[in-house]
């Protein structure tokens, strides 16, 4: 018997939370450390992904001969970095999509819930 279009959109969200019950045990076994460890990981990955950006801008910036070098440098070692806008709202930084910072915040969210429970 074959299925409608109607059912399988039925039947989406079981299957859904079928796949999400077999992940998040794995998840939720991380601690503390692994973590801080999955942290590190995701910090490095994004220096990589951010280090050509902030070197064409540090490079921009010279060559506009708005500011000293040294200026420019400082200014351009944070860029993409979370930072604060008014002192109150944050601004997210940038490459936290990659597949190592996902994994993390995925499981600092699922050692928050875990945490919230006990």
């Amino acid at each position: 018997m074959l299925l409608s279009d109607k059912d399988h959109n039925r039947r989406f969200p079981l299957r859904m939370l079928f796949a999400l019950l077999l992940v998040v045990p794995t998840v939720n076994a991380l601690g503390d450390k692994e973590v801080a460890e999955l942290g590190e990981k995701c910090e490095a990955a994004r220096e990589v992904a951010l280090a050509p950006i902030r070197e064409q801008r540090v490079q921009a910036c010279i060559e506009q001969k708005l500011r000293q070098p040294d200026h420019c440098r400082r200014y351009y070692e944070t860029y993409g970095n979370v930072t604060m806008r008014g002192g109150v709202r944050p601004v997210v930084g940038y490459f936290y999509d990659l597949p190592e910072c996902v994994e993390w915040i995925d499981a600092r969210e699922a050692l928050r819930v875990s945490r919230s429970r006990n």
